[in-house]
């Protein structure tokens, strides 16, 4: 029992000091990029710090390699510089902050991770940690290739005695911000429309995503997009929030390189701002931005011998770079489309089985398949959310008077932006976890061209629908945790409150001998 105790102390600990250190880098971020922060949002930080620490890990990952010595050092520096470092950013009290990490932590405790977790995402983490940089690591782990570049910063929580306990935090942190975004709006803003939008997404996060098992990347970076629209679509009249917006996009490519399909809807920002928008954007921004992108490249570059692996004509020959996995990456690619228009879920479905996959491909054959297996259990459920959650703000808050249709020319707009962006993620990977952002979007502004009443917010009724929210997502959770203790099988909770750890034997004995000496020679240090 003491040590059950102790453990759940010292989980609950790093948990809030993690929170206050990454914070703490997100103040760095604002002071070297000379933001006017006053009015802006204050879990803007986490994200801030977030890709401080991305490219802080990633640069001792391509040299020295981190060590326990380096994540504590860091964990304390950011928590150092977050109480020392005022600067008028600290407009959310510590009390309440706290108060929101408590009130998310049951998402945290889990015994059971995705399947993906033991299949990939542990073992990239346990590689990134253990080694700098080893040039075609792909060669070791056929799926390495795609790991989200956030194994970098949760490499930085790898701890003495806790070893990979807490790498869930970076995930849980950006989940938090994207809550702790949406209530500072509703806190400090007298814009109806804005409001709406943030009372429509905190009851979608609160009642749908609330399984951190289920989590992996996707979700993460979904929720990076619904912030940079955020930026775009309510305040794209601020250089500043729109070149933020930007950098979050790219942040999430980072995350998932699928988040490219939202592209689209940066469109208007293209079209919308003057030329001196662009001239400060370089002015300004040019080193992160810079920085991301080539992180981006290099990290694809050094694992697979592509500059953008999801775009095989950036990727080399093996003529020409002697780790390169072209053919296999490309052979990989198909694969994944298929799964996602649900091929190898046919021998289950009430049509005919199409064998060949080029047929299958072609001219929307998947389309029933994908409908019947993948619609009907996953992306329904989901609209019914989304719906309700709509309704319930818009009625809750709204008043008699229509409104005048205003910026409606805006509107459609948006709504054709994230409807294509809706079309490229439909014939391109149609699973709801890449795409969810996009169809979150284009339900609130489609649905707000025809319900288009002012609506009336009062603090009092915020409170209870949010409570409300917060007690389904608590709710949910504890009976997942219950269930967890009844478990028989491997992820029985008899961990707590740490998640049922895998172990990973470091050998690669189904590796041909000639490849692994090829890769020993490859992985000499270069710096």
């Amino acid at each position: 029992m003491g040590d059950l105790v102790f453990n759940f102390v010292l989980f609950v600990l790093i948990y809030l000091i993690g929170f206050l250190s990454v914070s703490g880098f997100g103040k760095l971020f604002v002071n070297k990029n000379n933001l006017n922060y006053n009015k802006g949002n204050f879990f803007d930080l986490q994200i801030f710090g977030t890709i401080i620490l991305l490219v802080s890990s990633y640069l001792i990952y391509v040299t020295i390699g981190t060590n326990h010595f380096i994540n504590i050092f860091i964990l304390f520096f950011g928590v150092i510089i977050y109480f020392f470092y005022k600067k008028d950013l600290n407009r959310v009290k510590l009390i309440h902050l706290i108060g929101l990490l408590t009130i998310i932590l049951p998402i945290l405790l889990i015994s059971k991770t995705h399947e993906d977790f033991n299949t990939y995402h542990y073992f990239s983490i346990y590689e990134v940690f253990n080694n700098n940089l080893r040039i075609g690591v792909y060669n070791l782990n056929d799926r390495f290739f795609h790991s989200s570049h956030l194994i970098h910063n949760q490499s930085l929580y790898v701890f003495p005695y806790l070893n990979l306990k807490m790498i869930h935090l970076p995930i849980i942190y950006i989940y938090v911000s994207t809550i702790g975004y949406f209530l500072f709006l509703c806190f400090l803003n007298k814009n109806s429309e804005e409001v709406l939008f943030s009372i429509f997404c905190l009851l979608i996060l609160l009642i749908k995503f609330n399984r951190l098992s289920e989590f992996g990347y996707d979700y993460i970076a979904q929720f990076l997009l619904l912030i940079a629209f955020h930026k775009i679509y309510f305040l794209i009249n601020n250089d500043d929030e729109v070149i933020i917006s930007i950098i979050f996009l790219l942040l999430s490519v980072l995350v998932k390189p699928i988040s490219l399909l939202f592209i689209p809807l940066f469109f208007y920002v293209l079209v919308n701002k003057k030329y001196s928008f662009y001239k400060y954007l370089i002015k300004s921004r040019v080193l992160i931005i810079s920085s991301l992108i080539l992180i981006l490249i290099s990290s694809s570059f050094f694992k697979t011998g592509c500059f953008f692996y999801p775009i095989n004509f950036t990727c080399f020959n093996k003529e020409q770079i002697s780790w390169s996995e072209k053919e296999k990456i490309k052979d990989y690619s198909s694969m994944v489309r298929l799964w996602a228009k649900a091929y190898y879920t046919q021998k289950d479905s009430k049509y005919e089985k199409i064998e060949d996959e080029s047929l299958f491909s072609k001219n929307f054959n998947w389309l029933k398949y994908w409908i019947e297996k993948h619609f009907f259990y996953k992306l329904f459920e989901f609209l019914i959310i989304v719906i309700l959650s709509f309704l319930i703000s818009y009625i809750y808050f709204t008043k008699h008077k229509s409104n005048v249709a205003n910026k409606i020319n805006k509107k459609l707009i948006f709504l054709g932006l994230s409807l294509l962006s809706i079309l490229f993620w439909l014939v391109t990977v149609p699973q709801f976890r890449f795409g969810f952002a996009a169809i979150i979007i284009f339900s609130f502004i489609f649905l707000r061209i025809f319900l288009n009443k002012d609506i009336i917010f009062t603090k009092k009724k915020f409170f209870t629908l949010i409570l409300i929210g917060l007690l389904v997502l608590n709710i949910k959770s504890i009976i997942r945790i219950n269930s967890e203790f009844e478990r028989n099988d491997f992820y029985t909770f008899t961990n707590f409150p740490y998640f049922n750890e895998i172990k990973i034997i470091n050998n690669y004995k189904n590796i041909e001998r000639s490849k692994f000496l090829h890769i020993e020679i490859l992985n000499k240090k270069i710096f």
